[in-house]
């Protein structure tokens, strides 16, 4: 495979290209707009904008949001979700011309139009991050390519025409929306109507509804609040320009909020989130420090000399973009697992404080009270995000800080995963056998360890970056892990190991043979999956070892053996050449079979024994010692 095709391969890569494109294109059309306004008029301009995002969030009903949870449950959801929101789109575009036609007021009438199509937008781009994130990014980066033209050919043939710039933002979102809606249309695509869980999904959706409105109007309230507090557009212009700029670094936290969104969607993935979070925070950090130090010039270079009195708002929300990582990052858990209580309080009184700072420094402060009401807001938000995951997930603070020395000799690994040999690795069972298992692995590097999966664990919690977590609950959700994941089943017991595997090989996973390095394994050997080769153990010449054979420590199988399924020879068994052991036997410590001998099926050899005699899978002999 080639190194473009690789990199185009890998979900981080390609979400940080498409954000790339958008950050220059946005920054484009953004200096283009400002030039082509001035403040004044991008002031109206900026305030139409953020009641459409306002308006948008609202009639969206929250759909968008409650997919990935339900996305867990039914791999058909999509169906059903892109039916709803077929549905909504028609219904809001008929209201809108019904508005355009009795109000009379084209301002109003392209408003509602604008929300009508930025709803389906809205929905079909979220549902497409979950099902097809490399061909949204391309979506995107086209849609904003567009854009971009569009507002340059604006630029230079027409003079200030505020209408014709609303319907270029319009536009925009019509072809993402048309493309993403192509994406989805695939052969297993059906128009499905069920009024009753159209019902169930309004009703589930009524608190993200509620929590996304608020997230809209953490981000929006403010412009909204100066122009009620009666700021003019000129100061409003300038005030925007400085949030405009701040919003396209938090474009550095977006890249990761949506591939977690599409993985969390699966399955939670602590450890590549801990990762994004790390990675993100020193980026904008780097960004914000350099924005403060050359800002002035920045925003005489970009917008003009009339936009250079920004500065001081653009500091402002520079402080403010670190806190925006953990709120975004983090909040994909919230959307992905259906949890929006915390989530829904936590941007409650983010928005009261928003709006209470705002309401009483503005009169005092002008557009800089506004300004420092949102760095208070938006840092209360993001430190009470990472302290609840921090204790959810029993993460260390470090973990979610800068980035370490560790993380950048990680990162070319980290891009090449799907090339890398060393493949992720879960582990089943936390007790004294699986432990031995775990050192194993860490000592062999042949897998990378990243999850273990054991029911005395009742809440997440990672420790020297492993997921530790429930096993039943991971089992349910086990169809919709990624299939790059090897299995191993690390108990013991024969029939609690057989009935584990039998379920993970029902949900089509695959299964890791793990080998210590101090065993010594023949090389006409064949070791069928899931099987464990212990320390100082010997497997003989042309010997065959089933599926989830335990071979354990100082254990010996000689020459031309035949091993079934679920075998367990315990440390210090000595099995001589020429045998044949049916599915689930277990040869007791320290126990020694003769040559030549066959043992049938569930047949039980005791500790210390010697066996001189065949014996069959009958009842007489079935779980029986033979001493």
């Amino acid at each position: 495979m080639s190194f473009a095709t690789q990199m185009f391969n890998n979900a981080f890569f390609l979400t940080f290209v498409k954000k790339g494109f958008v950050v220059l294109n946005g920054i484009i059309s953004l200096m283009l707009v400002a030039r082509y306004f001035g403040p004044a008029m991008r002031g109206e301009y900026m305030f139409i904008v953020n009641v459409v995002i306002v308006g948008t969030t609202i009639l969206n009903l929250g759909i968008s949001l409650i997919y990935p949870h339900f996305r867990k449950q039914d791999k058909r959801a999509k169906n059903l979700f892109v039916s709803y929101s077929f549905l909504q789109f028609f219904l809001y575009l008929i209201i809108s011309l019904l508005i355009m036609v009795i109000t009379k007021n084209v301002i109003l009438g392209i408003s509602a139009l604008l929300i009508s199509v930025n709803v389906l937008n809205l929905q079909v781009t979220q549902i497409n991050l979950v099902e097809n994130l490399k061909q949204q990014s391309m979506i995107i980066i086209i849609s904003s390519l567009i854009n971009t033209s569009l507002i340059t050919l604006a630029f230079f043939l027409t003079s200030e025409n505020l209408y014709l710039i609303l319907i270029i933002f319009g536009l925009k979102s019509y072809v993402s929306m048309f493309f993403s809606l192509v994406s989805l249309w695939d052969k297993d695509f059906k128009f499905t109507i069920v009024p009753v869980k159209y019902k169930k999904m309004t009703m589930l959706a009524f608190l993200p509804l509620l929590t996304s409105f608020l997230i809209a109007i953490n981000y929006q309230a403010d412009i909204i609040i100066l122009k009620v507090m009666s700021v003019d557009f000129y100061h409003i212009g300038l005030y925007s320009t400085g949030v405009a700029l701040a919003e396209y670094s938090w474009m550095i936290p977006d890249i990761f909020k949506e591939v977690m969104f599409h993985h969390n969607a699966r399955k939670d993935d602590v450890k590549r989130m801990t990762f994004s979070i790390r990675l993100g925070f020193t980026a904008v950090v780097l960004v914000a420090v350099l924005v403060i130090a050359f800002g002035k010039p920045i925003l005489g270079l970009l917008f003009g000399p009339d936009f250079v009195a920004a500065y001081p708002i653009v500091v402002f929300m520079f402080l403010a973009v670190p806190f925006m990582v953990y709120t975004k990052i983090i909040g994909t858990l919230f959307s992905a697992n259906g949890g929006w209580r915390f989530y829904f309080i936590t941007l409650l009184i983010s928005v009261l404080l928003n709006i209470g700072l705002n309401v009483a420094l503005i009169p005092f402060f002008h557009i800089y009270g506004s300004a420092f009401a949102s760095v208070i807001s938006y840092a209360f938000c993001g430190m009470t995000m990472v302290l609840w995951f921090k204790r959810k997930y029993r993460v260390p603070f470090r973990d979610v800080l800068f980035v370490r020395w560790a993380d950048l000799q990680k990162v070319a690994p980290f891009l090449f995963r799907k090339k890398s040999s060393v493949e992720s690795l879960v582990i089943i069972g936390d007790g004294g056998h699986s432990k031995i298992v775990q050192n194993i692995v860490r000592e062999s590097g042949t897998y990378q360890l990243t999850e273990v999966w054991d029911d005395k664990y009742h809440e997440p919690m990672m420790r020297e970056g492993i997921v530790y977590t429930s096993l039943d609950e991971s089992l349910h959700g086990l169809t919709q892990m990624n299939n790059d994941v090897v299995f191993f089943v690390a108990i013991g017991d024969n029939e609690i190991r057989k009935k584990i595997a039998r379920t993970l090989a029902l949900a089509g996973k695959r299964f890791a043979v793990i080998i210590h390095p101090t065993a010594f394994v023949e090389a006409t050997v064949r070791i069928d999956e899931g099987s464990l080769v212990m320390a100082g153990a010997i497997v003989q010449a042309h010997t065959t070892l089933g599926k989830h054979v335990i071979v354990n420590s100082g254990a010996t199988v000689e020459h031309d053996i035949s091993v079934g399924n679920f075998v367990h020879f315990a440390p210090g068994s000595v099995v001589t050449g020429g045998c044949t052991v049916a599915d689930s036997v277990l040869i007791g410590a320290g126990s020694v079979v003769v040559p030549n001998l066959s043992i049938g099926e569930n047949v039980v050899v005791g500790a210390g024994s010697t066996l001189t005699r065949n014996i069959e899978s009958t009842l007489e002999y079935s779980r029986k010692k033979t001493e």
